[in-house]
């Protein structure tokens, strides 16, 4: 059937074709746009953090006791707590903490070189108070400069990650510069500390004593490869022993801390998946029911040229190419559709900008889509016998 022939038959059911192609350009917009936020959100969940996640475990603790929660009750108390957790068959090493990478802690201070605030002052950047283990458990690795010990507890000394440091310092050797926090001895790899932190890689670390913990503090456990199920299983169990007079959060492993923090990114791709998957399917069932109606009121045509010699591939070729210009044409719009909507939520969420293939990948699922869907409505017309049609002529 040539293509001016197709024209006229969609022209004959003007209001039909026209939401079968106003569907299809919504459709195919949206898919494109789900796509994206479906991927920006798996890509952010997805990124490298710098640590082992699946080695480390998390533990947040609170003495009940208001004695236990200052010094020097305090140390103590942690001080068997961690030589507890050392003894633990598969454990490597474990510290404590007053918050823990990736989760949102609240201990955020600015940060900037004495005397230059002006120009470097950075708003917000999450410190770690914790032990001189604290290194080996996160496995991040030194760049310059060296490490904390305990000589380093109470005094100004601290660590910062790279990427901060080149922020403060620039090119420059940062080790010996004076902040607002402390003296600068060591520059350690880059891990993810807090998403809302001026920037998520910045962090730095100090050895200073806890003073109180109202709020509880955490414990933070590296394993060895594959122990951490039967770790977590006698963790709780190990820390109660070692304190009774304790309040014990959930052992959390840190992919774990890392979904949580993720959680409504993690469910707007699996919902944007799957409303995407519904989408194709109602734009399939409409592509369905139309070449099926089609098919029905055309089957005295359909007679007719089988009649006169048509194939029934002939006749099938004919069906389906009605349905994949069809397609085609919702499809154009629909880039166009994909395109306005894009610029129009880059107004109020983060999304990326839409490449050049992906709409044309889109579009060939649907045309994949379609053909699939009008695939039984177009063997359906090609059963047609030329008897049939003939005894109504």
């Amino acid at each position: 059937m040539s293509v001016h022939l197709i024209f006229k038959s969609l022209l004959r059911r003007k209001v039909v074709t026209a939401l079968l192609l106003l569907q299809l350009a919504v459709t195919l917009g949206l898919v494109v746009n789900s796509l994206l936020l479906a991927g920006a959100a798996r890509q952010l969940v997805e990124q490298p953090t710098g640590l082992e996640l699946e080695q480390l475990l998390t533990l947040w603790v609170k003495p009940t006791s208001a004695a236990m929660r200052l010094e020097p009750a305090l140390s103590e108390v942690i001080n068997r707590q961690l030589a507890a957790v050392r003894q633990m068959p598969g454990v490597d090493s474990v510290a404590y903490a007053n918050q823990i990478p990736l989760r949102q802690g609240g201990s955020n201070w600015n940060i900037f070189e004495q005397d230059r605030q002006d120009e470097t002052n950075i708003e917000s950047v999450p410190y770690y108070n914790s032990s001189e283990s604290i290194f080996q458990v996160l496995g991040i690795e030194l760049i310059t400069g060296r490490l904390l010990t305990e000589l380093d507890r109470g005094t100004t000394n601290i660590v910062m990650t790279e990427k901060l440091s080149r922020q403060l310092f620039a090119e420059q050797n940062p080790i010996g510069k004076v902040t607002n926090n402390g003296v600068v001895v060591g520059v350690v790899s880059d891990f993810f500390s807090q998403r809302y932190a001026s920037d998520a890689f910045y962090g730095q670390i100090l050895m200073a004593p806890l003073h109180r913990a109202e709020q509880g503090y955490h414990l933070i456990v590296r394993v060895a490869q594959g122990q951490s199920d039967t770790v977590r299983k006698q963790l709780t169990e190990v820390i109660r022993n070692a304190e009774p007079q304790m309040d014990i959060g959930t052992v959390l492993r840190m992919d774990e801390n890392r979904d949580e923090v993720f959680r409504s990114e993690i469910g707007l791709a699996t919902l944007l998946a799957v409303l995407s998957g519904l989408m194709l399917l109602v734009a399939m069932i409409s592509a369905y029911s139309h070449a099926h109606f089609h098919a029905l009121q055309m089957q005295k045509e359909v007679g007719i040229k089988r009649a006169l010699g048509a194939s029934k591939a002939r006749v099938l070729l004919d069906v389906l190419s009605e349905s994949w210009l069809t397609t085609a044409i919702g499809a154009g719009f629909g880039i166009l559709v994909c395109y306005g909507l894009n610029i129009s939520l880059a107004k109020v969420i983060s999304i990326p900008a839409v490449p050049v293939w992906l709409p044309l990948l889109t579009m060939v699922l649907l045309l994949l889509c379609v053909t699939l869907a009008t695939w039984y409505p177009a063997r359906i017309a090609t059963r047609i016998s030329p008897a049939t049609a003939t005894k109504t002529l």
